[in-house]
């Protein structure tokens, strides 16, 4: 058991008397701290947006797990004159595994100094896929990014055992959709894996016929590229 997950356990003694209203005050405090920001919680420049940090995206999309994004930061890349933000959409993550996944890479320096964690694109992506939750690496359009709060490592403890109010939670329907998804992981990992090589694809020409499992996935930036590209 690492410092995160000892940070966890005791959020929850200290804001609620069970883990239901532990969670419910963790999403109101995110709701509120998002709508008056402050010293916790707090807005950003889209372009000041750090890989290795925690943060809070209001992004423009029709999904509500897009719209309302409580990400981990992971890179950035180019994709024509695109800039965009790959990010960690905690949305698609079980609570538990979220908590479980982060505890072993933040210790209690990363607190007390509100510190960046040492990332990179293939070191997530390996993590992700070791628990199958490879596909909560997405990409943001950082044209579509609304507004942007800093969550600092104080809270990321109360951050990741919450969620929009909007976005109601569903641990049954998460496991749900990672139960699908793992029956085309092996071809997902074949294509994610040439993303990883900077090929993913030319955001200007037409989808490569080597990607299937994502091509939807694919769909989606570039139709965000069509109506957002700069």
């Amino acid at each position: 058991m690492g410092e995160l997950l000892d940070r966890v356990k005791l959020a929850k003694m200290v804001y609620g008397n069970s883990e239901v209203e532990s969670f419910k005050a963790n999403s109101m405090f995110l709701y509120e701290s998002v709508s008056k920001p402050n010293k916790l919680v707090y807005g950003v420049k889209v372009g000041d947006i750090q890989p290795g940090a925690f943060y809070f995206l209001h992004y423009r999309d029709d999904s509500n797990w897009m719209r309302y994004s409580p990400v981990f930061a992971v890179s950035h890349k180019r994709f024509g004159n695109m800039v965009v933000l790959l990010a960690i959409n905690f949305n698609f993550i079980p609570i538990d595994v979220r908590v479980t996944m982060f505890d072993k890479f933040m210790t209690d320096e990363d607190f007390e100094k509100d510190r960046s964690l040492a990332v990179d694109y293939t070191g997530v992506y390996k993590e992700l896929i070791k628990w199958g939750f490879e596909y909560a690496l997405v990409e943001y359009n950082t044209a579509q990014i609304a507004m942007a709060h800093k969550v600092t490592n104080e809270v990321v403890p109360r951050f990741l055992n919450s969620q929009h109010p909007i976005n109601k939670y569903d641990p049954d329907n998460l496991f749900g959709i990672w139960r699908a998804k793992l029956g085309d992981r092996a071809r997902r990992h074949n294509e994610m894996s040439s993303a990883m090589l900077d090929d993913f694809y030319d955001i200007e020409q037409e989808i490569s016929e080597e990607f299937v499992a994502l091509r939807g996935h694919i769909k989606r930036l570039r139709d965000s590229y069509e109506k957002y590209g700069r």
